[in-house]
C-alpha cells in the first residue's frame, strides 16, 4: 500500500501499538516520526530497506544526518518550517529532492511530504513519508532523450512536419519550413498567424480550403497537390497530406507532411509535352496502334485502329485490354492463331513478332508487337501496330517490288532538339553506325563525324535549318569502329503549332557502295573508250599489217623464183667458159663481189622470214586487241577462258615483259564458263597488272620475275590463278585490298578501283569468289573461281 500524495493518514494511525506497527510495515513508502530536535521517533520496514539502516539503528537519528547538504536541502528546510517556535499556516508540505543518503554512503532521489502532528503524540511533531523516485527519474530522463530523438529525426527529415488547428493555425511546424517556403519558424508559427494560407495560389485555395474542412468535419482524407508563394516570391508546387484530426485539451488538431514536388511537376509538364508530339505523330501515321501496360491496360490507341476494327465508341472508353481483345477476336478469320500468338507474347514479355492476320471482311494486315523498355531493360508493356496490307496483297508483283527496295535500301532516322542533341535514333542508325542508342543520346550530333566533319557543308546544313528550310545532301559520316562511310540524308524542322522549331528530323542513307560503284562505273567508262580506241586502232593496224604480210610473201616467193633463175645463169656462165667475151665475164665476177652476192644469197631469205614473223605478231597482237576490247552483249556468254586468258596476256605484254617472265599453265579441256568476257578479260588484266608492279617494286634492274596464271577444273567450277614473285601484302592492310579506292601506290599511279571492280565482277555479277594468299618478300596468289553454269540456268547474280 502507497500514501496518497495528497494526504497522509491520520495520527490514529500512528499510535505505538503493535498493531499498528504492523501496520506501518505493510506500508511501501518509507515513513517516519520526527521530534522537535529533528530525529527520529519511530520508522516502518519500508523506511530502513531504502536507507540501510535497521530500525533500531535509524530510532534516534537525526534526521539532517541522512540528508546531502551539498546537493538539496529541500526535506530539511522544510522540516524546519514546521518547527515548534515557527509554525507554519500550513499543515502539510510536499516536494521532490535528491537527498536521501543511504547507509553506504549512496544518495537517491526521493519524492516526500511532511505533515505536522497536533496536537503532538508523544514526542513526534512531524511525520514524513518518503518515495524512492529513482525509476521515475530515468523514466523522465528516457522520455527527454526520446522526444529529443524524435526533434532531430524531423529536423531531418526532407518533408515539412505540421500540426495545426481547425483554422489552419500552426502549433508545431518542423525546421525544414524555411528552407522550403523562405520563412522563418517564427514567423510562419507566430500565434494565430495563418501565414501559410495567405500565401496559397488563388486557383488553388477553394479546392485545398475545401479538403481541409472536410479533414475536420467529415474525416475526409487529405491529400492536395497546389502552389505556394515562397517569401522570394516564387511559385513552387507541394504535396501536403494529413491524418485523422485528434484532440488535445478540447481542440481538434491535424498532423500533416508537406513536400515540394516542383522537380516532379516540371517533369510531368516535360512529359506530357513528349507525350502530345508522340500522340501527334501516333494520330497521324496510316497503322493503328495500341500500347498496354504490363498490368494489362491500355494505355495509349490512336484513331486508325479504330477504324481498321470499326471499334465501338463505348469500348474506346474501356481501359482494360481484356475487352477490346474479347471484341478484336471476333473479326478475325483464325481466331485460334491470334490469340495463341497474344498469350505466347503477353508470356514471353521479352520478345518481338511480326506476322499478318486476315479478317473475316477481307482485310489483310500487318500485325507487329514488340516490348516496350527502358535503357537499363526494365518491361513496362507491350506496342502493338496494325498495318493495312490489303492492296498490297492483290497486286504482288509490285508488293516483291516494294519490300525489295525497301528491304535494300537501309534508312536511318534520327532526331535531335534544336540544340543538336540527339534525341532519337532509330534501329537502322544503329545498324549502320555500330552506335548503340544509348551511346549517342543526348550528344551533339556533329560530334559522331567530327573527324570527317566538312565546316562548310554544316555551315550551310545548319543555315538552311534554322531558317525552317529542308535541307538535302551528302557527307561523309564515321562509324564507331572508325570506318568512314558516306551518307544522302534529307534533313527536315520540326515545329510547333507557334512556328517554334522543336526538333530536327533526318532521313539518311548509306550512299558508300554507290559512290564506290559511281566511282567504278567512270573507271570503266575510262576502260571503254581506251577499248574502243584500241578497236579502232586494231582495225587501222589490220589493214596495212595484211598488206605488208601479203607483200612479204610475194618477195619471198618472188625471191625463190629468182634465186633459181640466178643459179642458172650462174652455171650458164661458167659452163660457156671461154665462150663468153672475158670482160664480160670480168663484169659479172665483179659484179657479184660488188654485191656481195653470197651475202645476199643467205640473208635476204631470213630477212624475209623474220619480218614474216613480226608481222604475224603484230596480226596476233590486233587480233588479242580486238578480241579484249570487243564490247559484251547483254547476256552472259559460254566462254573459252583459256582463249579469252591468253588474249589478255597478250595485251599485257608490255606491263609484264621489261620485269617478268610469264608462264602459261593451262588446263587442257577446261570446261566453258557462262559469264561476261569483257568482264572477266578486265579481272585477269588488273591482277597481271598488279603481279607485274609489285614484281617490279623487289627487282633490281636487269633482273626479272616470275608471273605464272594457271587454269584448273574445280568441282562445279574453274579456277584462275595469278602467282607473282613480288614483295607480298602486308598483314595490316590485307583486310582491306578489296575496298574502293584503297591503293598503296603512289598518287597519280593507282585508282584503288582495281580489286573493287574485281570482287564486284566475280562476287556480285557472277556468284564466284576471289581470294589471296600472300607472303611477304615471297609473292602474292590470287584465285578466282568462278561457276561452270548451262546457259539456261546462268542469272546474274
Amino acid at each position: 500500500m502507497t500514501v496518497p500524495s495528497n494526504s497522509l493518514p491520520s495520527l490514529d494511525d500512528f499510535r505505538p501499538a503493535a498493531e499498528l506497527s504492523i501496520v506501518l510495515d505493510t506500508i511501501v513508502d518509507a515513513i517516519c516520526g520526527i521530534d522537535a530536535d529533528g530525529r527520529v521517533t519511530f520508522c516502518n520496514k519500508a523506511f530502513a530497506e531504502i536507507t540501510g539502516y535497521s530500525k533500531e539503528e535509524a530510532i534516534g537519528k537525526d534526521l539532517h544526518s541522512l540528508l546531502q547538504p551539498e546537493r538539496s536541502d529541500g526535506i530539511a528546510r522544510s522540516s524546519s518550517e514546521f518547527a515548534p517556535t515557527n509554525l507554519p499556516p500550513v499543515s502539510e508540505v510536499h516536494g521532490m529532492d535528491e537527498c536521501l543518503r543511504r547507509k553506504d554512503g549512496s544518495s537517491f532521489p526521493v519524492e516526500y511530504w511532511i505533515r505536522r502532528v497536533e496536537p503532538p503524540v508523544g514526542v513526534t511533531i512531524l511525520v514524513v513519508a518518503i518515495r524512492d523516485v529513482t525509476e521515475l527519474q530515468k523514466a523522465k530522463e528516457g522520455l527527454r532523450e526520446s522526444q529529443e530523438k524524435f526533434r532531430r529525426i524531423l529536423a531531418r527529415m526532407p518533408e515539412v512536419t505540421w500540426t495545426a488547428d481547425r483554422q489552419r493555425r500552426l502549433s508545431y511546424v518542423s525546421p525544414k519550413i524555411e528552407a522550403m517556403l523562405g520563412y522563418t519558424k517564427v514567423e510562419i508559427h507566430s500565434p494565430r498567424s495563418q501565414l501559410w494560407i495567405s500565401q496559397i495560389h488563388a486557383e488553388d485555395f477553394g479546392e485545398v480550403h475545401q479538403a481541409y474542412c472536410d479533414l475536420f468535419e467529415k474525416g475526409s482524407p487529405y491529400e492536395q497537390e497546389y502552389r505556394v508563394r515562397r517569401k522570394d516570391g516564387a511559385w513552387i508546387w507541394v504535396y501536403d497530406r494529413a491524418v485523422t484530426p485528434h484532440e488535445e485539451n478540447g481542440e481538434l488538431y491535424a498532423d500533416g507532411f508537406l513536400s515540394d514536388i516542383t522537380e516532379r511537376k516540371q517533369a510531368e509538364a516535360a512529359l506530357q509535352s513528349q507525350t502530345a508530339f508522340l500522340e501527334a505523330q501516333v494520330n497521324s501515321t496510316i497503322d493503328g496502334i495500341l500500347v498496354v501496360d504490363r498490368a494489362g491496360q491500355r494505355r495509349l490507341s490512336n484513331e486508325r485502329l479504330a477504324q481498321l476494327f470499326q471499334i465501338p465508341p463505348e469500348l474506346l472508353s474501356e481501359k482494360e485490354d481484356r475487352k477490346l481483345l474479347q471484341y478484336v477476336v471476333t473479326l478475325i478469320k483464325n481466331p485460334k492463331s491470334f490469340l495463341e500468338k497474344v498469350n505466347y507474347l503477353y508470356r514471353h514479355p521479352d520478345k518481338t513478332s511480326r506476322d499478318e492476320i486476315e479478317l473475316t471482311n477481307g482485310m489483310i494486315l500487318d500485325r507487329y508487337s514488340s516490348p516496350v523498355v527502358d535503357k537499363s531493360g526494365v518491361y513496362y508493356g507491350r506496342i502493338w501496330t496494325f498495318h493495312d496490307i490489303t492492296e498490297r496483297r492483290k497486286s504482288e508483283d509490285a508488293l516483291q517490288q516494294l519490300s525489295l527496295a525497301v528491304e535494300q535500301s537501309p534508312v536511318s532516322v534520327v532526331i535531335t532538339d534544336p540544340m543538336r542533341k540527339i534525341t532519337y535514333v532509330n534501329r537502322k542508325f544503329t545498324e549502320s553506325t555500330g552506335y548503340t542508342a544509348k551511346e549517342v543520346i543526348g550528344k551533339d550530333s556533329q560530334e559522331l563525324n567530327e573527324a570527317q566533319c566538312n565546316t562548310a557543308v554544316f555551315q550551310n546544313l545548319w543555315a538552311t535549318l534554322e531558317q525552317g528550310k529542308v535541307w538535302r545532301g551528302e557527307f561523309c559520316n564515321t562509324k564507331k569502329n572508325g570506318e568512314s562511310f558516306w551518307e544522302t540524308a534529307t534533313i527536315t524542322p520540326i515545329t510547333n503549332l507557334k512556328g517554334t522549331i522543336t526538333h530536327y528530323l533526318a532521313v539518311k542513307e548509306d550512299i558508300t557502295e554507290r559512290r564506290a560503284l559511281e566511282g567504278q562505273l567512270r573507271h570503266a567508262q575510262k576502260l571503254e573508250g581506251i577499248g574502243q580506241l584500241a578497236a579502232g586502232i586494231a582495225h587501222e593496224i589490220n589493214t596495212p599489217t595484211q598488206f605488208v604480210t601479203d607483200n612479204l610473201t610475194f618477195l619471198r616467193d618472188s625471191w625463190n623464183a629468182t634465186y633459181e633463175l640466178l643459179e642458172q645463169y650462174r652455171k650458164a656462165a661458167q659452163a660457156a667458159g671461154q665462150a663468153f667475151p672475158s670482160a664480160v665475164l670480168h663484169e659479172l665476177h665483179q659484179a657479184e663481189e660488188d654485191c656481195d652476192l653470197p651475202f645476199i644469197v643467205s640473208e635476204v631469205p631470213r630477212a624475209i622470214e623474220q619480218s614474216l614473223e613480226g608481222a604475224g605478231r603484230v596480226a596476233k597482237i590486233v587480233h588479242a586487241m580486238k578480241e579484249f576490247s570487243h564490247p559484251d552483249s547483254a547476256d552472259k556468254t559460254a566462254t573459252d577462258l583459256n582463249k579469252t586468258i591468253d588474249s589478255t596476256i597478250t595485251v599485257a605484254r608490255n606491263e609484264w615483259k621489261y620485269v617478268s617472265e610469264l608462264v602459261k599453265d593451262f588446263e587442257d579441256n577446261l570446261p566453258a564458263v557462262v559469264c561476261y568476257p569483257g568482264d572477266i578479260n578486265q579481272v585477269v588484266l588488273n591482277l597481271i597488272v598488279n603481279a607485274a608492279h609489285t614484281i617490279k617494286e623487289k627487282v633490281r634492274d636487269g633482273e626479272k620475275g616470275q608471273i605464272t596464271v594457271r587454269t584448273r577444273k574445280r568441282s562445279d567450277c574453274v579456277e584462275i590463278s595469278v602467282t607473282d614473285t613480288g614483295k607480298g601484302i602486308p598483314e595490316a592492310i590485307r583486310n582491306r585490298v578489296f575496298d574502293p579506292f584503297f591503293t598503296t601506290k603512289e598518287v597519280g599511279k593507282g585508282t584503288g578501283q582495281g580489286l573493287a571492280l574485281a570482287y564486284t565482277v566475280v562476287v556480285k555479277k557472277h556468284g564466284g569468289k576471289i581470294w589471296f594468299e600472300s607472303e611477304v618478300e615471297k609473292g602474292t596468289t590470287f584465285f578466282v573461281t568462278l561457276p561452270t553454269l548451262s546457259l539456261d540456268s546462268s542469272e546474274e547474280a
